[in-house]
């Protein structure tokens, strides 16, 4: 359950040994019915049938499956060989054919063609490289995300990566990433302290508060790929700080700043000159900031009219205004990545469910439903999907959504995880 008056104050990647040749340009899908892709299996050399049917072909289906824009054929299959037309006759609107090879230095390789059943054209040519240290399933993944590409001209998310915070003790918390099928953990700090929200900037860098040091400081990266450091305060104690989140540029960070009489404050550090402006000013608390992607609005949660509502106003301050009207208590604002769209969790009942605010038809649409608390709504850098937790099984874990919330599923079994950040692979 979100803590609003609590949390203020408690709370190499292997592609580069991939490199990929493309020959295609994109095709802007219109209509909302999925493609219908058949995907025998591939062709081999070098590898082991069983490796490539659980590493490439069921991780390769998953991620179709789950693209809400393409379903892969499983029903009615044409024998091996089978001609174009028995295909199509089959319901298959692309044909994917692949060949993986492993050669004897142990690199990869996977040659992936699409034809399209009805006009018996290409429509997809693309050859993948990899040295031996990328898994077999990161294959997968770039080949889905292509497919996706190629049909609706915007690449698919299956290769990418969820940051999150997990409890690893009494008292510890710390930042791990997981694969957005679940696979491939890493654990990314390892302070031994409470280390909270994390916030990564679009070109890959981190930012969180951690209390390594005993009182709450915001660290992360000033370069991409840079040394961990400490972002703020400068010098000094900066007093009670959370939520530091980059601006779309990677050029600021808003932030929570809170004082000894419990009241908190937006704030916004320019990390060029490390100077840090005040927002907001009010008795109270005003928290969880969240930018727009054009960097000049900013949502937030704030009690400021009484119960937690979520508020917008420009980066500089001004031109605030109340977001929510139903509820008592909605807070945890995200703004979507093509800033049509605020996700955020409401109170009903005792429990939580995320919602999503349509800024153009000015209202509100309930994801979930049901007995369980659904928390820290992050949008997929596509915005088909919402990643969040649930104690639904018990302890807090990771799950995502389809906007419709009919397609919910578990991300991975791992406990004690909040605060997720849906993030594209670097």
């Amino acid at each position: 359950m979100p803590r609003f008056l609590v949390r203020i104050f408690l709370c190499a990647l292997v592609a580069s040994g991939l490199r990929a040749q493309q020959t295609e340009v994109v095709l802007t899908a219109t209509s909302s019915a999925k493609l219908v892709l058949a995907m025998p299996a591939p062709k081999t050399s070098g590898l082991d049938a069983a490796l490539v049917a659980t590493e490439y072909s069921a991780v390769l289906q998953r991620d179709l499956d789950e693209s809400g824009v393409i379903a892969v054929l499983q029903e009615r299959l044409p024998a091996e060989g089978a001609a174009v037309k028995a295909w199509k006759e089959a319901g298959a609107q692309w044909l994917l054919s692949a060949k993986l090879t492993r050669a004897a230095n142990g690199e990869l390789q996977l040659e992936a063609s699409a034809l399209d059943t009805a006009a018996e054209k290409g429509v997809f040519n693309r050859t993948y490289h990899a040295n031996k240290i990328v898994p077999l399933r990161y294959l997968a993944h770039y080949l889905a995300d292509d497919l996706v590409g190629r049909l609706t001209g915007e690449k698919g998310v299956a290769s990418s990566r969820i940051v999150f915070v997990r409890q690893t003790s009494p008292g510890v918390k710390e930042l791990f990433q997981v694969d957005r099928d679940g696979a491939g953990l890493i654990q990314l700090t390892r302070y031994g302290s409470l280390t909270l929200s994390p916030s990564v900037a679009s070109d890959g860098r981190l930012a969180y508060v951690t209390y390594k040091g005993g009182a709450p400081e915001i660290w992360g990266q000033r370069k991409k790929d840079g040394p961990h450091e400490k972002l703020y305060p400068v010098s000094g104690a900066g007093g009670m700080l959370t939520s530091p989140v980059w601006s779309p540029d990677g050029k600021r960070l808003a932030f929570v700043q809170g004082d000894r009489r419990g009241n908190s404050d937006i704030m916004v550090l320019d990390l060029g000159s490390l100077r840090a402006r005040r927002l907001t000013d009010s008795n109270g608390i005003n928290t969880e900031p969240s930018w727009n992607p054009n960097g000049n609005q900013i949502a937030f949660t704030s009690d400021r009219e009484g119960g937690p509502q979520v508020f917008l106003m420009q980066d500089d301050g001004s031109n605030l205004r109340r977001l929510t009207s139903e509820g008592l208590y909605n807070a945890s604002p995200a703004w979507s990545p093509n800033g049509a769209m605020i996700a955020y969790v409401s109170r009903f009942e005792g429990k939580f469910d995320l919602f999503v605010y349509k800024l153009g038809e000015g209202r509100a649409y309930q994801i979930t439903t049901g007995v369980s608390t659904s928390e820290s709504p992050a949008w997929s850098p596509d915005e088909r999907r919402m990643v969040f937790t649930s104690n639904r099984f018990g302890s807090s874990q990771l799950f995502t959504t389809d906007l419709s919330g009919r397609q919910i599923l578990r991300l991975s079994e791992l406990a004690g995880c909040q605060s997720p950040r849906w993030i594209r692979g670097h």
